[in-house]
């Protein structure tokens, strides 16, 4: 047996990634449990801030890869 194997494909991982996901998602909904710290807060409300700190984040993390880390790696090939 080889361990030398291809990694997945970007496919295959989504894939993976949306199982992980959906099979305890779908679970939970399976069985409805009752929840008493949820019960006073709007899922709507929770759900729509988990989304705007989701794009927060996004943006913050491209800023990162696509201009900051960039400068700095050329600033550092400059002064050195």
């Amino acid at each position: 047996m080889q361990n030398d194997q291809n990694p997945p494909c970007a496919v295959c991982k989504l894939v993976r990634i949306y199982i992980m996901l959906a099979i305890p998602m779908i679970l939970i909904m399976s069985t409805q449990p009752e929840i008493a710290r949820l019960k006073g807060i709007s899922l709507t409300n929770a759900f729509s801030a988990l989304i705007a700190f989701a794009f927060v984040f996004m943006i913050g993390w491209k800023y990162y890869h696509e201009i900051w880390k960039p400068r700095r790696e050329s600033a550092d090939k400059d002064g050195t």
